[in-house]
């Protein structure tokens, strides 16, 4: 997951709503100040001055969770995560009836392979704001690390509903479908994927291969040979029997004979 990238997209379109609500809202002048100062700074991918900006802002106002969510998303597209973690949790203290900082830390704890928190945080941020189509994607893909197959098909498909444009809804339920073996259920989201983004080479060979999954033949499994069945000894002829009988009688006689015969000599 490229999760400073994906921070920078997030990380602008946030920071727009930011500035609007320290225009218009009822925040004092100095902090709107700083923040709108350190929204410019992290746009210009300048994120220690930003940092400093919105540090400033939250001496100002330090019960304002837009602040530490929004200094938080500056510090994870930094790659200072214990820090990001921090303003998000501060973020939650201060509003827990908001989705904003559970989304913000869930998204944080699933870049970092700490899937289990990320499914509380993010589970929490969907029960708060059900509309936040990108925290069932991204729960979706905790479920998919989690190998929870039907629980990321089911998160996807709300957000696919929702929005039928979203490519990386439709890339990632393709990426479970994969998983499942389920290859003709992969098929129609990456090409519905394609024709939204035609250029992605990426789409294209992940459909490519897929399509080259359900035309390659399963190896055919040659049966065990059956056990060699026993051949049944040939029965033995009545007359060799009798043969082999009136022989031992003769060999016995002519044991009693000379034991005797040399009992006769010692008498």
């Amino acid at each position: 997951m490229n999760i400073a990238k994906n921070s920078f997209t997030l990380l602008a379109a946030s920071l727009l709503f930011a500035t609007a609500r320290w225009t218009y809202g009822a925040d004092p002048a100095a902090a709107a100040a700083h923040g709108n100062k350190g929204h410019e700074l992290a746009q210009a991918a300048k994120y220690d001055e930003a940092i400093v900006e919105y540090t400033k802002a939250i001496e100002l106002n330090p019960v304002d969770v837009r602040l530490y969510v929004d200094r938080g998303l500056v510090y994870r597209t930094a790659g200072k995560l214990p820090e990001a973690m921090a303003d998000f949790t501060k973020a939650i203290e201060l509003g827990p009836k908001s989705d904003l900082g559970y989304f913000e830390r869930g998204r944080t704890e699933l870049g970092q392979n700490q899937f289990d928190p990320a499914l509380v945080d993010l589970t929490k941020a969907i029960e708060l704001n059900p509309n936040n189509m990108v925290a069932y994607e991204r729960r979706g893909l905790v479920y998919h690390n989690l190998r929870k197959w039907d629980e990321a098909i089911a998160d996807y498909t709300v957000a696919i509903t929702k929005d039928p444009t979203n490519v990386m809804a439709l890339r990632k339920r393709a990426d479970t479908y994969y998983s499942m073996n389920q290859f003709a259920k992969a098929v129609p989201d990456l090409e519905a994927a394609q024709k939204l983004k035609p250029d992605d080479p990426d789409i294209a060979q992940n459909l490519q291969h897929v399509r080259a999954k359900m035309t390659t033949p399963r190896p055919v499994v040659q049966a065990s040979a059956p056990p060699p069945t026993p051949v049944p000894s040939e029965p033995m002829d009545p007359r060799l029997k009798i043969g082999i009988g009136a022989g031992a009688l003769l060999v016995l006689i002519i044991i009693i004979l000379f034991i005797a015969k040399r009992k006769n000599r010692a008498d």
